[in-house]
């Protein structure tokens, strides 16, 4: 390579924006990694990018349900329209303050929207009357997801949901699209003007 082309590549570099850098570095690691999959080097006859087929974006609603909680939100979120699921339980006061602070408002706010709420980690109680307590609309249904056993051992709780995973409570899932996963706020206690923005942006056309 002479002197000039290298300089003139150089000047090539500098001018690239930052996020067109980061995505061509993305694109090279992708490559790399899908390059050594198959040989372990790359060649020159090789793709600089590999894509990986998305063989199943709704694994929600593509598995087998193994509970009647599954069964029933699987039922529900493959449905026209936008679904939130909620998980949560009586006894945590993250959940106990979340229903304190809004949610019978944004249930009303949106009427066009279902609400599911799943009860996890409470040895079989629904806690339904917490839900009555917090005057939440008749329309928000309440399922209990069964542990394996006593929930004080962790190891009883049940992890996952319909393949997604569950390791926090609350946590609220927006499903759109007749079953695909929207936004999952794995987060813990959530504003419901956040949740209500998070609606809001589901409903627009991308």
């Amino acid at each position: 390579m002479s002197l000039r082309s290298l300089l003139f590549g150089l000047c090539l570099l500098v001018t690239i924006p930052a996020h067109a850098q980061q995505s061509s570095e993305n694109c090279q690691a992708a490559s790399s990694l899908s390059l050594s999959a198959d040989n372990g080097a790359e060649t020159a006859s090789a793709p600089r990018t590999k894509q990986t087929k998305v063989t199943n974006p709704k694994p929600a609603v593509s598995v087998p349900p193994t509970t009647d909680a599954e069964e029933y939100v699987q039922n529900v979120i493959q449905k026209d329209g936008l679904h939130v699921v909620h998980f949560w339980a009586p006894w945590c006061l993250n959940s106990k303050r979340e229903l304190q602070n809004g949610w019978a408002d944004l249930v009303s706010d949106n009427p066009n929207v279902t609400f599911t709420f799943v009860t996890v980690w409470n040895d079989g109680e629904d806690g339904a009357s917490l839900l009555d307590n917090n005057n939440l609309p008749d329309r928000v249904t309440e399922v209990t997801q069964p542990d394996l056993g006593p929930s004080d051992t962790e190891s009883n709780r049940r992890q996952s949901f319909l393949t997604h995973p569950v390791t926090w409570i609350p946590s609220t899932w927006i499903f759109h699209n007749n079953g695909e996963l929207a936004f999952a706020m794995n987060y813990g206690e959530m504003k419901m003007s956040t949740i209500q923005s998070l609606l809001d942006a589901t409903r627009k056309d991308w």
